[in-house]
């Protein structure tokens, strides 16, 4: 399980791994069940959230684009 802590206005995105959820189909990406999301605790402004996803789908904090999500990418 991923966890994060967001602030008010913050974003997560979520989709497909590259190369690897381009063949997946709706069913077999949720073949485990559906996408789970726990909100674990509030503090103030911000929430600490839990995400658990099939592995196809890739979860990424909002400010993460461009060329800081194309090293991620080539990271992995």
């Amino acid at each position: 399980m991923l966890i994060l802590t967001r602030k008010i206005g913050q974003v997560l995105r979520v989709m497909p791994q590259e190369g690897v959820a381009c063949g997946l189909t709706v069913g077999e990406l949720f073949a485990d069940g559906p996408m789970e999301i726990v909100v674990g605790k509030v503090d103030g402004k911000q929430v600490r959230i839990g995400l658990k996803a099939h592995r196809g789908l890739l979860v990424m904090r909002g400010e993460i684009e461009g060329t800081a999500l194309e090293e991620v990418l080539r990271g992995r």
